[in-house]
C-alpha cells in the first residue's frame, strides 16, 4: 500500500526548530484538517501535524503495517481496530494521563467509557468524541389526544411496534396520523439487527447464520408493522421541502427513531415553516437490546483517538485526544447558526441540552460495539455482503408482506441466498491458497 505525507500548517526553517510535530495517521489529509486539523491548530499553535494518509484508497487496511512503517503519534480506528490492537498491547493506555493531569472525566458519556474499557481488555486506550447514537422521540400531544400511554426508557423495538399499531392507521397519507415514522421491511430488520447485534454471516467461519431465532423474530415484526400500515415508511410530499414532507415533524407521527439532527430540524422548523404548530416533544431511551435492556448495538463510532505503543510524542497526541474530548471542544460543535454545522452525532462531553432539548436520552444506554465491529469485519472481506443480504431481504419480505410467500420459506431463502454468497467468497480464498 502506497502512503504520502500531507500537513495541516506549513512549517518554515525557522520555525521548524521551535515548533512541536504531530504525526497522525487518517485516510485523508484534507478531510482531517477540516474536520479535526484545523480546529486543533487554532488552539495549539505550536504544534504542526503531518498528517500520513494512504494514497490511492478511501481506507486504511493495515493499520499495523502502516503505524510499523511510519510511527505516528496518533491514530484514528474504528472499533475493530481498537479491540484488535488493545488485544495485542499495541496501544498506550489513557489512564495514567488522565490521572497525571486530572482531566476531568465526569461529563463523559459513562456508557461509552465503560464499553470502550471492556473492548480494550479492562484498560482505556482510546477516547472518541462522537457516538452515532440514538433515542427514541415522540409527540406527547398525539400520545395524550389518543389515551396510549407514552414510551418509557429501555423499550425494544417489538415494544415500540406495539405501541405504535395503538394510534389509527385509516385516511389520506399526506394527511393522517402514523404510530411510527420509520422505512418499512427490508430497513427496518436491519435496524433492528444492529439494534440486537445480531450478524448475518460469521467472519472468522463464513456460515451464513441468518435464520436463527433472533433474525426470524426481526423479520416477522418488520413485516407485521409493515402490512398493518403504522409506518409512515418516510414518505415525502411533492413540491414540499423535507420538514413539511417529514410528518413527525408536522406533527402527525406519533414516534420516531433518531439521531439528534431531528431536534435541529425541529427548530428549524419553528423558525422557517409558515404557520408551524409545535407540539409537545418527549424523549425516552431506545430502542434497547432485548438481550440487555440498558443497552444498545445500534450505535455508530467512526473514529477511536489512540496513541500507539512507543509514540515518540505522547504528550502531543494526548493534548490532541483531551482537547477533542473536553469542553472548548463541545462549545465549538454546539454553537448555534455556524454555516454548515448540521449535528448528526452527540459528542461524548455530555451536554444538557441542545436547541432547547434536554439530551439525556441520547447517553442513558451502554453501547455495545461488537456488532460494529463485525460490520467492519465482514465489509474488510467483501464490501458486497452487506449490500447483497439487503437485496434478498427486500426481495423476500416484500413478498411475505404481499402476502406471496411465508415467513419460513422467506427465512430459508435468506440464508440460502446468504450462505451462498459467503461461499463464494470461501472459495475465492481457497483457490488463492
Amino acid at each position: 500500500m502506497l502512503f504520502g505525507t500531507s500537513a495541516a500548517s506549513a512549517n518554515s526553517d525557522s520555525q521548524s526548530n521551535t515548533k512541536d510535530t504531530l504525526k497522525v495517521l487518517y485516510w485523508n489529509a484534507d478531510d482531517f484538517n477540516r474536520t479535526y486539523g484545523n480546529l486543533f491548530s487554532k488552539k495549539y499553535p505550536d504544534t504542526d501535524i503531518q498528517v500520513v494518509t494512504p494514497t490511492g484508497s478511501s481506507a486504511i487496511t493495515d493499520y499495523n503495517g502502516a503505524i510499523q512503517k511510519y510511527s505516528p503519534d496518533l491514530v484514528l480506528l474504528p472499533p475493530y481496530q481498537y479491540k484488535e490492537m488493545s488485544k495485542d498491547k499495541k496501544l498506550t493506555d489513557l489512564e495514567p494521563l488522565i490521572k497525571r493531569d486530572q482531566y476531568n472525566m465526569t461529563t463523559v458519556y459513562p456508557g461509552l467509557l465503560a464499553e470502550l474499557k471492556e473492548q480494550g481488555g479492562g484498560k482505556l486506550y482510546g477516547l472518541s468524541p462522537k457516538t452515532e447514537s440514538y433515542a427514541l422521540l415522540y409527540n406527547a400531544d398525539l400520545f395524550k389526544k389518543h389515551k396510549v400511554k407514552a414510551p418509557s426508557d429501555g423499550m425494544t423495538w417489538e415494544e415500540i411496534l406495539k405501541l405504535a399499531k395503538k394510534f389509527p392507521t385509516k385516511g389520506d397519507k399526506n394527511t393522517r396520523i402514523w404510530g411510527l415514522s420509520a422505512s418499512g421491511s427490508s430497513n427496518l430488520v436491519m435496524d433492528i439487527a444492529k439494534t440486537e447485534g445480531l450478524i448475518y454471516i460469521d467472519p472468522n467461519t463464513l456460515k451464513a447464520t441468518a435464520n436463527t431465532a433472533a433474525w426470524k423474530n426481526a423479520y416477522r415484526i418488520a413485516s407485521e408493522a409493515t402490512k398493518s400500515g403504522v409506518l409512515d415508511e418516510r414518505i415525502t410530499l411533492p413540491g414540499k421541502s423535507y420538514l413539511e414532507s417529514s410528518p413527525f415533524i408536522m406533527g402527525r407521527s406519533a414516534m420516531i427513531v433518531a439521531s439528534i439532527s431531528q431536534l435541529q430540524s425541529l427548530q428549524k422548523a419553528k423558525n422557517n415553516v409558515k404557520n408551524y404548530k409545535p407540539f409537545t416533544l418527549g424523549m425516552a431511551a431506545g430502542p434497547s437490546d432485548s438481550k440487555d435492556r440498558k443497552s444498545t448495538g445500534d450505535v455508530r463510532i467512526t473514529e477511536i483517538f489512540a496513541i500507539p505503543a512507543g509514540a515518540s510524542n505522547v504528550d502531543a497526541a494526548w493534548d490532541y485526544i483531551k482537547y477533542f474530548n473536553g469542553d472548548d471542544y463541545a462549545n465549538e460543535y454546539y454553537k448555534p447558526n455556524t454555516t454548515g454545522n448540521n449535528i448528526g452525532a452527540p459528542l461524548s462531553r455530555m451536554v444538557k441540552e441542545y436547541s432547547g432539548y434536554k439530551l439525556d436520552a441520547y447517553y442513558k444506554l451502554k453501547p455495545n460495539l461488537d456488532s460494529a465491529s463485525t460490520s467492519y469485519a465482514l465489509m474488510n472481506k467483501s464490501a458486497n455482503f452487506e449490500l447483497n443480504f439487503r437485496s434478498v431481504l427486500f426481495k423476500e419480505l416484500a413478498q411475505v408482506v404481499n402476502g406471496k410467500k411465508t415467513l419460513d420459506k422467506a427465512t430459508a431463502a435468506i440464508q440460502s441466498s446468504t450462505q451462498a454468497d459467503a461461499d463464494k467468497l470461501a472459495k475465492a480464498q481457497k483457490t488463492k491458497r
